[in-house]
């Protein structure tokens, strides 16, 4: 049986899988648009692992978003990768909400 952070991450790859999957059929024929898409990609990727590794290191949530954001801004300069802010913090606020619903759901404080 999975436990609460494993059940969470299998959303979330589902959910942002879909989504992920839907717009890049519809932004492939495009070059300048599937490089932002691939930079979306990896972001997308790594922010799920930072909130993974925050839940873990921290219990404020306060915390465990800055953790995320310190992080994903390191990531995007090592990188040479550019991503809007506010796609940025969509991309989190989606992933604290599913967790949020998991976590009342499951009963999980």
């Amino acid at each position: 049986m999975m436990n609460n952070s494993e059940l969470i991450i299998t959303i979330i790859t589902i959910v942002f899988s879909v989504l992920g999957s839907i717009l890049g059929y519809f932004l492939k024929k495009n070059e300048k648009t599937m490089k932002h898409y691939e930079a979306y990609l990896k972001v997308e990727a790594k922010i799920k692992e930072l909130c993974v590794a925050a839940e873990a290191a921290y219990t404020d949530g306060a915390m465990k978003k800055k953790y995320v954001v310190s992080n994903i801004n390191s990531f995007l300069i090592e990188n040479n990768l550019n991503v809007d802010e506010e796609i940025i913090e969509q991309i989190i606020e989606g992933i604290i909400t599913i967790t949020k619903s998991i976590n009342n759901t499951a009963g999980v404080k």
